[in-house]
């Protein structure tokens, strides 16, 4: 029997409950993220396939909401301003937390995400793409984001542009490859400490738990070995994540050294069912129950 499909809208039939403003407290950064969670949900239910990867969607949250919210020094009208930050989301098959964060930001309307996320000839793909303005790095092949984002930190560099900062959001199953060590290694060699990489650590990668397929642990030894400035956090508390990413940002913070904050999260984070059996969403399907239940667990 043809699964249940859903009416597609032309924009979200939710409440907004956030909106850019500057500065940003910690009570608004929650409710950004509790927006974000809102809208993957929303995204995923009415894309073209009622699909995302939406497990890690979930579990960057936080960490989107305070690059967004508070770091990215950003013109959203102008996506390529020359002293613009960079972002580069290197885990980009979870695609629906970065186009959430961006329309909200204003770098395109939100009517977007409901009527073009996994739709064929839509622009914003499961994979992320610098065909949408705003996007600086493809990553339809996993491990590449951290060399993207040396070669914009040695730009930046290079040309006297010492108040930029490049930032680049991994996921750990990528940490698990070689070309994330070499571009790591290649980091510190050109003392790029313009450089902040955030690692979504929620310990499962599609088929099972880091631990079990390619254990990361010690993971803070493995980078100040490879001499880059290391913290750790919970990745869904705001308060420590904005603490860490200031002391990064800062350039007397171990000068020359590219700077790492382990994110320790959970992979479907906010939603019982899927924290419970995270293994089986790494990517997944919506259909009326199972949005509903998102839904109400997001109080609504």
């Amino acid at each position: 029997m043809e699964a249940e499909r859903p009416v597609y809208h032309n924009t979200s039939t939710l409440p907004v409950i956030s909106h850019y403003h500057t500065p940003m407290t910690d009570e608004d950064l929650r409710a950004f993220a509790l927006q974000l969670r809102r809208d993957i949900i929303e995204i995923t239910y009415y894309s073209g396939t009622q699909s995302s990867h939406v497990g890690g969607e979930l579990s960057s949250a936080e960490i989107l909401a305070i690059l967004y919210g508070c770091f990215l020094n950003l013109h959203p009208q102008e996506p390529e301003w020359p002293q613009r930050d960079i972002f580069v989301m290197s885990k980009g098959h979870c695609s629906a937390v970065l186009y959430a964060a961006m329309a909200w930001r204003g770098f395109f309307g939100r009517e977007m995400l409901w009527n073009e996320f996994n739709r064929a000839g839509g622009i914003l793909q499961e994979h992320c793409s610098p065909c949408l303005p705003g996007v600086e790095a493809p990553t339809g092949s996993l491990g590449m984001g951290l060399s993207d984002g040396a070669g914009y930190a040695w730009a930046a560099k290079h040309a006297g542009q010492m108040d930029r900062r490049m930032y680049v959001l991994l996921g750990d199953g990528e940490c698990t490859e070689g070309q994330t060590w070499e571009g790591a290694a290649l980091c510190a060699q050109l003392k790029l400490d313009n450089l902040i990489a955030l690692v979504d650590y929620n310990k499962y990668i599609i088929s099972s738990t880091t631990a079990q397929v390619m254990d990361l642990e010690p993971f803070e030894d493995r980078w100040r070995a490879y001499r880059w400035h290391t913290q750790r956090v919970d990745g869904h508390d705001v308060a420590a994540l904005c603490h860490a990413i200031e002391l990064a940002k800062d350039p007397a913070t171990a000068p020359g050294q590219p700077r790492v904050i382990i994110c320790d999260t959970k992979k479907g984070a906010g939603i019982s069912f899927m924290e419970q059996d995270a293994v089986h969403w790494h990517a997944g399907h919506l259909n009326s129950e199972s949005y509903q239940r998102c839904m109400k667990e997001l109080g609504l």
